[in-house]
């Protein structure tokens, strides 16, 4: 591999200069969805040029108005079988195993949802939050929690046993929490009990988290943290992780620090990041200082796990020469909310410069969540801190930074590819992936129909609306639903990624013959990779050409890929514009269906299928028709009923 080949694709990865997004003013909170654009304050449905007092003033009367035209009860938290709250899921059942007839989404809304006025009072929220911060004040009160979380971030980054434990099963430490509490918090008396109750529960040993403790009649008892999971009490998860990402301390940090860059490196973590207010911009021209509020959804890339959104303070530090700290603390105790189901206590990073153009980062992922609305099926990897622990938070930063290999290629002449060929197909794979993450996850951006089927399973569905150059409108169906398979992650991931494996789980090349005409290797791994796979019906006869993504790391594999047709794939490897081109990715999303023990995998593995399909009958103010929940029920069906049947075959 040519190394500064690969550096220079590298970099065209990266953020290039022309999406380079000057730093918000106080005065102007910006968002950043899950593909990375940033809108600015004028996408609220509150006028933000008005005067902010009648703004908020109107806000308690306007939401009584919505919520009474569209019978909406006041309660804070309604309670609903069928609803999972945060999540946008609305419940729709079949009558008599009969799919649902196209209806306006109003119906469905005025049975249980209240997204309207949530989004209402979100918008207004952050409003108010950007003007609260900016008073002297609280201007005072951040800074001082920002600098006390500084401290304590870099106290537990450099801390060893008995703070943190290590497991070297899944190269993981996770934090003592009784140890924690002697450390950092005041200490009395009445904190003993709770001590005590810790350290014999043990809630941080991923070892037993997961599984249903035994006593000694025989008889079975919940958890700890199953238990704290259906009471509504908060969890504790606390992971620390040691990696090492090829980039420069001073670059990293501006990655961490310029929220285009974060939601862009971190998209298979963050869904939407608004910066709130600048509360200060640092020194000596770099991010030493600099104090930023923030508010960010963290996902997982499916709907069956609610987000978690926090509002917090991101604090920004030279610790000292060629050593950096990136530190995040939620502002629930300044800024008191009716109900925290998560809270950010201070967690974040310390990064040491390496020789070679390398970082050491240290990560440490502290958190409180209300894990209740957690699809069971996601428990054993969502509740122990698995799902979202520091490894998770490095492996991208790891991912994002890793350098690029040469175009290999089977049936094409490689040298005939121009080398902004190369980047344009990376770019487009980028695309991909980040508009898979975003789709398939439980963001508030996306509004999830919740459809039961005849065998009491069910799928989750969700209509979205792109446009053409031309400006014209398309109606496109994103679907998806989870299941558990007997085979490890490994196995699971090796079968969906190879093109010898498509037209045993494709519909549309059953019976074809698929290959894989040309691969980009990304990292060391042959495996994580950009290829293209040509589908034949006959030997000169190409059905489809597939722009497939595959990465595989221990918190979580995917197999991601999108139809292109050759025309716009020949565009592509001669260096065109990928912006210009549509793509709808479907794919599969693979993890555990546990924390990995003792270094080896899992017993199975809890397998996401995504699909992202055209519908011409189906608008973002209806439900798709009959026909089309038909369609979409047999895909997804059929596709798990094939990809199980060859798991489970001998001749795989």
């Amino acid at each position: 591999m040519d190394m500064s080949e690969s550096e220079e694709i590298s970099q065209d990865q990266e953020i290039s200069s022309d999406e380079e997004m000057m730093r918000p003013d106080i005065t102007d909170a910006s968002s950043v969805n899950g593909d990375g654009y940033s809108t600015d304050s004028d996408y609220s449905e509150i006028d933000d040029t008005e005067n902010t007092e009648s703004s908020v003033e109107g806000l308690e009367e306007m939401k009584s108005t919505t919520e009474e035209e569209l019978g909406f009860d006041h309660e804070i938290n309604p309670q609903d079988d069928n609803m999972i709250q945060n999540n946008g899921y609305v419940p729709f059942n079949s009558d008599n195993c009969q799919p649902p007839q196209l209806s306006p989404r109003s119906e469905v809304e005025s049975v249980s949802s209240t997204n309207m006025p949530l989004e209402i009072n979100d918008r207004a929220s952050d409003l108010l939050m950007a003007v609260s911060v900016g008073s002297d004040a609280n201007k005072k009160k951040i800074n001082e929690m920002a600098v006390s979380a500084m401290d304590e971030l870099v106290r537990k980054c450099l801390a060893g046993e008995p703070l943190w434990q290590h497991r070297q099963d899944c190269d993981l430490e996770i934090l003592n929490e009784g140890e924690y509490i002697r450390e950092f918090r005041p200490f009395d008396a009445s904190l003993g009990e709770l001590m005590r109750i810790i350290e014999m529960e043990d809630p941080q040993n991923l070892a037993n988290l997961y599984e249903s403790n035994a006593s000694t009649n025989g008889t079975q008892h919940k958890p700890m943290f199953q238990r704290d999971a259906e009471k509504n009490f908060l969890q504790t998860e606390a992971s620390r992780h040691i990696g090492f990402v090829r980039m420069d301390a001073t670059s990293l940090v501006e990655c961490l620090m310029d929220v285009k860059q974060w939601s862009s490196v971190f998209s298979n973590i963050v869904s939407r990041t608004t910066v709130l207010g600048v509360l200060s911009r640092g020194v000596a021209g770099n991010y030493n200082e600099t104090l930023q509020v923030m508010k960010a959804e963290f996902h997982m890339p499916t709907p069956l796990v609610n987000i978690r959104e926090s509002q917090f303070a991101r604090y920004c530090k030279q610790i000292g020469p060629g050593t950096w700290g990136v530190v995040d603390v939620s502002l629930d105790s300044l800024f008191p909310y009716p109900l925290v189901i998560f809270r950010r206590r201070p967690s974040g990073c310390l990064i040491v410069e390496m020789p070679d153009g390398y970082s050491k980062v240290i990560w440490v992922e502290h958190v409180e969540v209300d894990n209740k609305f957690v699809h069971r099926m996601f428990w054993p990897i969502v509740l122990p801190g698995f799902a979202f622990s520091a490894m998770r938070w490095v492996a991208s930063i790891v991912r994002h930074c890793e350098p690029v290999g040469n175009i290999i290629s089977t049936s094409l002449d490689s040298a005939t590819i121009p080398r902004n060929g190369k980047t344009s197909v990376l770019r487009l794979a980028r695309r991909m992936m980040r508009s898979f993450y975003h789709d398939n996850s439980a963001s508030t951006d996306n509004f999830w129909v919740r459809i039961h089927l005849c065998d009491g399973e069910d799928f989750r569905l969700m209509t979205k609306t792109i446009y053409a150059l031309n400006g014209s409108p398309s109606s496109t169906l994103v679907f998806t639903t989870s299941l558990w398979v007997p085979p490890p992650p490994k196995r699971v991931f090796d079968f969906l990624r190879h093109g010898d494996s498509r037209n045993k789980l494709d519909l549309l090349a059953r019976g074809y013959a698929v290959q894989e005409i040309m691969h980009i290797i990304k990292g060391e791994s042959p495996e994580n990779r950009v290829s293209i796979m040509q589908v034949n019906s006959a030997p000169n006869q190409i059905e489809i050409l597939y722009l497939q993504e595959s990465y595989s790391h221990p918190t979580g594999s995917y197999v991601v890929y999108a139809p292109i047709d050759i025309l716009t794939m020949g565009m592509m490897l001669g260096g065109g514009n990928s912006d210009l081109v549509n793509i709808l990715p479907s794919g599969f999303v693979i993890h555990p269906d546990g924390p990995l023990r003792n270094g080896e995998e899992t017993r199975g593995s809890l397998l996401t299928l995504a699909f992202h399909i055209m519908d011409g009958s189906s608008t973002e103010d209806y439900l798709p028709a009959a026909d089309s929940v038909n369609t979409i029920q047999k895909i997804l069906t059929e596709t798990a009923t094939l990809i199980k049947t060859a798991l489970l075959s001998d001749n795989l």
